[in-house]
């Protein structure tokens, strides 16, 4: 009976999931530039359609003179595009393991700025998912009333973030397929609304619009049009809310990963700086004016197209861009958490590969975290929006000012148009950062400025944990000898005892050579000479540590390697005891399980439970034996005490 119900939860798990992806094949899952366009790019591609919305609702307070500024904005942000395109080319070329905004800032402005950077960003991605599918189902309440109540909306909201979440657990590929057909189709009809509206305007020239009309006269603010052209530059950079997310996800392409990146980019850099040109200049000549309900991108369409095939359809692709944009926080946070996780700052666990070869324990945070934002939010895109686009500002700043800054010192072959390029970036950013949080501030954006210092706080008290932990855990030389002195100890006393007269066997499963399991191995021998330690090998990297470290130490205990490509630690551990209970005579097997025992209860969330999962299974096989190791660590004062009263130690 447990067997049909194992195979049925592992049927069900690959109709869900899909089949579980050797890490050998890890190559055949990534993505090329033509795959990496919609799952990198649908936020930037879908950010330029309401970014001349942004403009004007800021630059129509002038009146109809604001017609005549928003082209010229419009080439400021593609400035600002080229400098973000050159400086992200320089971090993709550099870093070919990813990390953008994080890695720049932590590298050459140090280890705040780089947490600084982890955490606009990672509330960035969490804010645009819950923006995203927000009011894409706004638009949508105009077509299906049904969606119109608060608690429908927050509903369809999490459905569609769980939707997202489950494709991106399938694996990158899987979503590359479901959306790129969308994402170019908006892509070539919206290439053909700016196209036949040029045309049409060179060779009939154009009529305004009836809408601009008396409330719009042309007016004067005086003193206040700097002010409100820099709120109207701030608004539409919206546009470039995305680009981060490809540096962060170079290793999701194929090789060569960095060509492929910069290229990806590169097109995203020649959509968002020819679409966005494109719809502010067609605006102004329309004389558009942005209404709830009635954007620049459905005026027109109606206009250019008429309600013919091509207006549906852009429209259709434009409301499903919406709901995919939400795809590309799925694809960059996963792998920026997963580098944080290397470096310490955020959960290990977030660094492990899935079944997919995808970073689920990513994915299922920010689906997790997003559906909370949007219950608390009521899926209110207007509440939620003023917390939007700063982060990707803040990362926009510190990746310029962190290039120029190592640009300036280096002061290699031309570094001179470098400087420039990345100063003028990092300057504009900042700039751009203060508009937003000047004129956003009682609108909401100060819950960022006090979410980000919590963050950057919670990265800090993670890593100080990790470090604690490695301290407490490094083998020294004293404990190493010791353990030697103890197996020497124990083979002399069983010197006229045959091996085979040994009929128990103790398996130790190893992740890592450390105090923990010097520990369970001195139990275990103890016990009886039929000691193996067992590794998973799940990562070829930590493997090969774990195998020079066993080696450094001269340990008499054999090591076993058992290999999984499929990474499935507790599952390839039960089938290897199987393997040696039907193998062997022994009359007894037992599981010494290493145990670390934290010295707060909450620092158990940092860790993934592998070994109390162990156990759980083990509990239903009767003729294995189990027993925990546990490992306390000894508290900071105690070992100042023993150091004080052992200085030669």
């Amino acid at each position: 009976m447990a067997n049909i119900n194992k195979l049925f939860s592992l049927k069900l798990r690959t109709l869900i999931f899909g089949h579980p992806l050797a890490t050998k094949n890890v190559e055949e899952t990534k993505v090329g530039v033509v795959g990496g366009v919609p799952i990198f790019g649908a936020d930037i591609i879908s950010s330029e359609g309401y970014a001349p919305d942004e403009i004007l609702y800021v630059l129509l307070l002038l009146g109809t003179l604001g017609y005549a500024y928003i082209l010229k904005i419009s080439f400021v942000i593609v400035l600002l595009v080229i400098s973000i395109f050159l400086v992200y080319r320089k971090t993709i070329r550099k870093y070919p393991e990813g990390g953008g905004s994080y890695t720049i800032a932590k590298a050459y402005l140090g280890e705040r700025f780089g947490l600084i950077a982890g955490a606009s960003l990672t509330l960035d991605y969490i804010l645009t998912v819950a923006v995203s599918v927000s009011s894409a189902i706004e638009n949508l309440t105009g077509i299906i009333p049904w969606l119109a109540l608060p608690s429908h909306k927050v509903l369809a909201d999490c459905l569609i973030i769980m939707f997202m979440a489950w494709i991106n657990l399938r694996g990158l590929k899987e979503s590359a397929r479901l959306f790129s057909i969308p994402v170019y189709l908006y892509i070539a009809t919206l290439a053909l609304m700016i196209g036949s509206g040029l045309v049409g305007i060179l060779l009939h020239g154009v009529t305004p619009t009836a809408a601009a009309s008396e409330q719009l006269a042309a007016s004067s603010v005086g003193g206040m049009t700097w002010f409100i052209l820099a709120r109207a530059f701030a608004g539409g950079t919206t546009a470039l809310t995305g680009f981060e997310a490809v540096s962060n996800g170079v290793t999701a392409f194929k090789k060569p990963s960095q060509q492929r990146a910069v290229r990806t980019l590169l097109v995203l850099a020649v959509i968002v700086a020819l679409g966005l040109t494109g719809l502010t200049y067609l605006a102004g000549a329309y004389h558009i004016v942005p209404a709830q309900g009635n954007t620049v991108l459905n005026q027109l369409g109606l206009i250019i197209f008429g309600k013919t095939v091509p207006y549906f359809v852009l429209m259709g692709a434009a409301a499903a861009i919406l709901i995919i944009a939400s795809n590309t926080p799925f694809a960059g946070l996963p792998i920026l958490l997963s580098l944080m996780a290397r470096d310490g700052y955020t959960p290990r666990y977030f660094k492990n590969l899935g079944d997919r070869l995808v970073y689920s324990a990513g994915i299922w945070t920010l689906f997790l975290v997003s559906g909370l934002l949007i219950i608390v939010f009521h899926g209110d895109t207007h509440t939620m929006l003023p917390l939007y686009a700063i982060g990707v500002f803040i990362s926009f700043t510190l990746t310029g000012t962190g290039l120029a800054k190592h640009v300036w010192q280096e002061r290699g072959a031309r570094w001179q148009s470098d400087f420039v390029i990345f100063c003028f970036g990092g300057i504009v950013s900042f700039l751009v950062l203060l508009v937003f949080i000047t004129t956003k501030f009682m609108q909401g954006a100060w819950i960022i400025l006090v979410l980000m210092p919590l963050l950057v706080s919670m990265f800090r008290g993670i890593h100080y944990v990790y470090h604690t932990e490695i301290q407490n855990l490094e083998i020294t030389p004293e404990a190493a000898d010791d353990f030697h002195r103890h197996v020497k100890k124990i083979k002399r006393r069983r010197s006229q005892i045959e091996l085979a007269d040994y009929r128990n066997k103790v398996i130790v499963p190893v992740y890592d050579l450390n105090l923990i399991v010097l520990k369970t191995l001195k139990y275990a021998y103890a016990l009886t000479p039929q000691v193996t330690a067992v590794h998973i090998a799940s990562d070829p990297i930590r493997t090969a540590k774990l195998l020079r470290h066993w080696s450094e130490q001269h340990m008499e205990i054999p090591l076993e390697i058992v290999e999984s490509p499929y990474r499935a630690t507790v599952h390839d551990l039960l089938n290897y005891v199987d393997k040696v209970e039907k193998n062997s005579n022994f009359e007894t097997i037992t599981i010494a399980i290493p145990e670390y025992v934290p010295e707060k209860l909450w620092q158990n969330i940092l860790h993934n439970q592998t070994g109390q999962l162990m156990k759980l299974m083990l509990l239903f096989r009767k003729s294995i034996l189990v027993t925990s190791v546990p490992y306390h660590p000894v508290p900071k004062e105690t070992a100042l005490i023993n150091a004080n009263a052992n200085p030669k130690n």
